[in-house]
This record gives C-alpha cells, sequence and structure tokens, in this order.
C-alpha cells in the first residue's frame, strides 16, 4: 500500500488486520492512501474507502476490502459405459448434486472461496453397470486454485494392481509362508487381513492357472522361487507348489494349499507343514494310475506332479476338478523333459487350503490323481494320444471339452521341434481326438488365401501361441514362436540355427467344414505392429481394418463375455521398426463382429515398467486409470468372472521403473468394456 504515492507499506495476515502508515502526516495535509500491489497467493482484488481527507487528528477510518475469490470444482469421468442408464450423480461437501452423462468433463455449480475444503462423492452410480462401482480419485483437498482434477474412474478399461503392497513390488522375489497351528474344534488359522496377507508366491512364469466352479482361482507352479528357506540360492527353478488367491477381501491375498497335516506330539495339536513350498526341481509321485494319495493327516506321502511349466489346465465343468496335461517338467524318475502326463485335482472331497469357513479339524485334503498319459518324459505323439509338449495353447469351450494346438513337443518320430497338431479332450470320456494337423513337427505354414478357408490350409508348428474359442464353437489362434509360410528362422549364436521365428497371423478353425482360414496378420514372421488411435469407450473404440498387433510369444488371452477376443504383453514387436524384440504389455481385441483389432491400453513400445499407485493406501486394490502393468511374457491368467474381471499374475518381464526384467509375483485386474 501506499500513502500519497510514497511511504510503501507491506501488509501480510489474513482476515482483518489492521495497519499504520510509517511516516505521520501534520493537521491539514491531505492523504490518500492507494493500493499500490494486489495479492497474489491468492490472487485477490483489494479496494480502499475513506481513503483520502485532510487530517485533522489520527485518521483510522481507511478500509480496505480484498473479495475473496471463488473456483469452480470439476473433473473428468473414464472408464463408464456408454449407452443407456449411462448417468451417474455426484455430490460435492454432501450437496450441490450434478447429473454426469458418460465419459465426459464435469464442474459443479457452486464454486468454493480460496481455503475451503471441497468433497466430492459418488451419491448414485450409473445403472447401466451393475455390480461395479464408479470410483472417485482426488476427491478432497483445499481450494486453491480451479479445480480440474476429480477423477470418477468407472473402471472399464482400467488395471488394478491387487498384490503384493502397498509398496511397489520387486523382482525374483522368493515366496513367503507361515505353518499354523490349530486344536481340535477350533477353526484353521487364517492370515492377518488388516496388516496385509504375509503368504506369496515367489515370482515366476509359465504357472498353470484355473477357476474352479466355485470361482475360487488356483496357481501351479511354473519357473521362479520357492518359498524362502535356509539355502536359497538365487537362481529359480521349476515349481509344484499350489495356491489360492482369495479375493473376498480388498486387495485380497495367497492360501498355501493341499499342504500335508502333520501331528505336532500334543494332544489334539497338528499344524500344516510347508517344506513342499521350500522346494524346487522336484519329481513327481505318480502313484498307481488312476488312485490318488491324499496328504491329509495321517497319510504319508502324497501323490503330486513333478514341477513344471507351460503346461495345458481345465476345469471340468460337471464335477468342478482341476486338470493338468504336460509341460517341461521332472518325471518320475527325476528326470527333466518334456511330459504328457494328465492329472485331476480334486477339490470336492473337502477343504484345500487354510480356510476359517471351512471350520475344524476333519484335515480332509483336496487329491492329486494321475489319470492318463506316461509317467515318463519325453513320449512321442500317436495318433490318439499327444506327446510330451511345453507351451502348447488351449481353451476350453462352453460345453467343457479342452483344445490344444501345438507347443514345442515330441512328434510321432520321436523329433522334438514345434508342433501345429489340434486336438480336442473329453474330459467325461477321458479321450484325446486329433483333429486337425498333422504329428510331424516342424511344418510351414499353409496359408492360402486370405479370408478364404480349405482344406489345405494350415498354421505351421509354433509354441506360446494364444488359443481361443468364441460363442459359436469356432477355434481362434494368433501368433506364437513358430514358422511362417517360408519357415523363417533365426540364428542364435554362430553356426547355431533357431527354428522357427516370432508370429503375428490370426486363425480360424471351423470344426464343422473342418477348414482353417487365415484371417489376419501376416503370413510372414517378425512384424510390427500396427496400432491405430487408443480405445476410449465402448462407443468410440477407434477400431480400424488397418490395425494389427505385432508378431509375439507367451502372451495371454481371454473370452470376453460379450464374445470377442482379447490379448495381453508377450515377447515380440512394437511399433517401432528400428527397435529389437522385448516385453510388451499392450492390450488388445478383436472384434468378431467387424473382423477389426481395437489397441486398448499398454505402450507402443516393448521393455516398459509398470506404474503402481502406492499412495494413498486407501487406492490400494482398486481400478485406476493411471495404473500400468509392467511389460511381460508366460503371465498367468484367470478366466473373466461374472463382471468381466480378469486376473493376471507374474510372468518374466518389468515391475516398476529403474529396475531390469525378472520373476513376477504381482497380481493386477483388469475389466474391459463391453463393445457388441
Amino acid at each position: 500500500m501506499q500513502d500519497n504515492g510514497a511511504d510503501d507499506l507491506t501488509v501480510t495476515g489474513t482476515g482483518t488486520v489492521s495497519f499504520t502508515f510509517a511516516t505521520p502526516l501534520l493537521g491539514g495535509a491531505s492523504y490518500a492512501v492507494t493500493v499500490k500491489t494486489q495479492p497474489s497467493n491468492p490472487v485477490q482484488t483489494c479496494t480502499v474507502s475513506n481513503g483520502t481527507g485532510t487530517i485533522v487528528g489520527s485518521v483510522a477510518t481507511v478500509q480496505v476490502s480484498c473479495t475473496q475469490p471463488k473456483y469452480p470444482i470439476g473433473g473428468t469421468v473414464v472408464g463408464l459405459i456408454v449407452g443407456s442408464g449411462d448417468t451417474l450423480e455426484l455430490q460435492d461437501n454432501a450437496g450441490d448434486n450434478l447429473f454426469v452423462t458418460g465419459d465426459v468433463d464435469f464442474t459443479f455449480p457452486t464454486t468454493f472461496t480460496y481455503g475451503t475444503t471441497y468433497s466430492v462423492d459418488v451419491f448414485l452410480d450409473p445403472t447401466i453397470q451393475p455390480g461395479i462401482p464408479c470410483n472417485i480419485f482426488n476427491a478432497t483437498a483445499l481450494v486453491t486454485g480451479i479445480v480440474s482434477n476429480v477423477l470418477v474412474d468407472c473402471q472399464h478399461n482400467d488395471w488394478a494392481w491387487r498384490f503384493p503392497g502397498p509398496a511397489a513390488p520387486g523382482l525374483n522375489h522368493y515366496g513367503t509362508a507361515a505353518a499354523p497351528a490349530w486344536q481340535v474344534g477350533t477353526p484353521l488359522p487364517v492370515p492377518p487381513f488388516a496388516t496385509g496377507n504375509a503368504n506369496t508366491p515367489g515370482g515366476r512364469d509359465s504357472a498353470m492357472a484355473w477357476t474352479d466352479k466355485n470361482g475360487t482361482r488356483w496357481l501351479f507352479g511354473g519357473e521362479g522361487f520357492e518359498v524362502t528357506h535356509d539355502n536359497t540360492d538365487g537362481i529359480p527353478g521349476l515349481l509344484n507348489d499350489m495356491w489360492v488367491w482369495q479375493d473376498w477381501w480388498i486387495p485380497g491375498g495367497w492360501t498355501p494349499a493341499n499342504l500335508p497335516i502333520v501331528f505336532n506330539g500334543l494332544a489334539d495339536s497338528y499344524s500344516a507343514d510347508i517344506t513342499s513350498l521350500q522346494l524346487k526341481n522336484r519329481g513327481a509321485i505318480y502313484g498307481t494310475l488312476g488312485t490318488g494319495t491324499s496328504c491329509a493327516y495321517p497319510a504319508g506321502s502324497c501323490t503330486v506332479p513333478g514341477a513344471r511349466w507351460g503346461g495345458v489346465t481345465w476345469t471340468d465343468t460337471t464335477t468342478g476338478n482341476l486338470w493338468m496335461f504336460g509341460g517341461q517338467g521332472i518325471d518320475g524318475a527325476g528326470a527333466f523333459g518334456l511330459l504328457n502326463d494328465i492329472w485331476q485335482f480334486d477339490i470336492t472331497s473337502g477343504p484345500c487350503s487354510w480356510d476359517a469357513t471351512h471350520g475344524t479339524a476333519t484335515f480332509t485334503n483336496c487329491t492329486w490323481t494321475w489319470k492318463a498319459g506316461s509317467s515318463s518324459a519325453n513320449q512321442s505323439t500317436t495318433g490318439t494320444f499327444p506327446g510330451g509338449r511345453w507351451g502348447a495353447a488351449s481353451y476350453t469351450d462352453a460345453a467343457g471339452n479342452v483344445w490344444m494346438f501345438g507347443g514345442q513337443g515330441v512328434d510321432s518320430t520321436g523329433t522334438i521341434g514345434l508342433l501345429n497338431d489340434l486336438w480336442t479332450y473329453n474330459t467325461a470320456t477321458a479321450t484325446w481326438t486329433l483333429v486337425s494337423g498333422t504329428t510331424t513337427a516342424n511344418q510351414n505354414g499353409a496359408y492360402g488365401t486370405q479370408g478364404t478357408g480349405a482344406a489345405a490350409n494350415a498354421p505351421g508348428g509354433r509354441q506360446t501361441a494364444v488359443l481361443w474359442v468364441d460363442k459359436s464353437g469356432n477355434i481362434w489362434l494368433f501368433g506364437g514362436f513358430g514358422l511362417d509360410s517360408k519357415g523363417t528362422s533365426g540364428t542364435t549364436s554362430p553356426g547355431s540355427l533357431q527354428i522357427g521365428s516370432v508370429l503375428n497371423d490370426l486363425w480360424k478353425y471351423d470344426p464343422v467344414a473342418g477348414q482353417w482360414t487365415w484371417v489376419s496378420g501376416s503370413n510372414l514372421a517378425d512384424q510390427n505392429g500396427v496400432y491405430g488411435a487408443q480405445g476410449i469407450s465402448n462407443a468410440t473404440t477407434n477400431a480400424a481394418a488397418t490395425n494389427v498387433p505385432g508378431s509375439r510369444w507367451g502372451a495371454l488371452g481371454w473370452v470376453n463375455p460379450d464374445g470377442n477376443l482379447f490379448l495381453f504383453g508377450g515377447f515380440g514387436y512394437g511399433s517401432n521398426a528400428s527397435l529389437p524384440t522385448g516385453f510388451l504389455n499392450d492390450v488388445w481385441e478383436y472384434q468378431l463382429s467387424t473382423g477389426e483389432w481395437i489397441w486398448w491400453k499398454g505402450s507402443v513400445d516393448a521393455d516398459q515398467p509398470g506404474t503402481y499407485l502406492t499412495t494413498p493406501v486407501n487406492y490400494f486394490g482398486v481400478n485406476y486409470t493411471n495404473n500400468a502393468v509392467g511389460a511381460r511374457r508366460g503371465a498367468a491368467h484367470w478366466v473373466p468372472d461374472s463382471l468381466g474381471y480378469v486376473y493376471v499374475f507374474g510372468g518374466e518381464g518389468y515391475a516398476a521403473a529403474g529396475g531390469p526384467y525378472g520373476e513376477l509375483n504381482d497380481v493386477w485386474r483388469y475389466l474391459p468394456f463391453p463393445t457388441n
């Protein structure tokens, strides 16, 4: 402030503040008070009243009034299904209700003065997505300016980081587990929920996964790190541990399963033996074909599959039991090789894990039973039974039939190579049927004319491809590491030829016509992706005929509840032709109605780290638009639940920024948009 254009005075403070200029004036002199510099934090406009006059005594009537600035409160809605019922009702400070329709920006009608608090919440969720609430981020704070960062996230096309946390995870972690003890008549102990679940599978890739008929998610083996113990050596190995993912609290947690129950020597006192979780490269205990032995007390050695990775799994739609075929691992003699054994895990006989809801001390455990195939590795393929193999692609159709394609395995001549045989397995009759392809390895692809089926068409031999079965019963196959139309192969070292290369071809098999059709992608290996514009919502998918994922292997795929085919990650090519292959984290959808690919999420480049929302803690485990899954291949996943959520575990790739790649043990959840 100034008096008569001089005598500068700085006034600070808030509310009502008295001030006096330093230079006194003589009687009869004039005074004229003005504002020289307006406040800047916050920005305000101050005006002077009673600021001029003639001195006849002390002047205390000058007043400076500063207006309180008001700021709007707003933000953005993302992840909301667009269509009838896509209106939600928001509130600010338990009032100022605002109806918002669709994925749009919004602003509340009432403005707020500087220094006050806003608090936004969802008063009514949209009716278009029952059971899927909209969550608010940046919901409350002091007003210091225009607020435009309130985020209403309705979850679609977003990842939720579920485990471990809340600190960002690392790489190559060993698992953790504690052995509980209990008395007869008391519930089995469970992990402490308030401080997080201390049970954790070690980092791993190419693990086997199932969802049972109750919606419970199971995990077995893979290549990675066992539960920590005194003699850990820092080297990954093949595993045969069993885990259950429990998701009935947020963010969820792990429970070891199928552990032997041991008597502690005290009256009615027992505990679970976690020794089996601390071992790697364990051989199988096959027992007698068709007869399983439980780990439940007082049984001795229970039947159990050998450590392995890259096997095929399915759930019996009638009994709910879990089934597994093959992979690369350890057979009954302790030999390492390609397996073709079939195992059943019986979950109908009782609780298999530490779960308080199952109560007491009957200690009935689930049982592994060797059902078919050989107890010795590296068995050849026959016309009625697949040989040992790793990295076969598989899917279970609506009728419960298991479809399996290729893999790296042993053909009918005893040669190990890339296979292109398509099999179906009927669990009820326990029979394999060779549907298509040849039992001889290393066949080049026979593509024919794109879009036209023919009896002579056939995908080339390949491993770690993705297989789907659509609602019409058609079989779809994408990519993998294999043989294109020319048999393109790479050199791994001077004088060493690697059979096959990385593919991005999409095929459809019609079981009625008995024909393959080359649908999309290239008939040549090593293709970059064409991403186009990223999808925004079900109303703006940006699907395009020119879009196509790059060549890759080790991706995962699922059929969305609306029937479309989804693809995530793998190891291969992004969009940049000048960059080498690497780990990928992109999400794609193939829309059956249009025959077009949609790029939904993730980077166009390879080897991208993850972005983990770590603060505030209450955001942990919730779908959030700025979360990003680190690029990876060989992740395990579970089929979509009734709401469409897909869960992904581990794999080999990248965690948070700043680190190398390695074995992962994080759990993520993704919710796709329905687009039909």
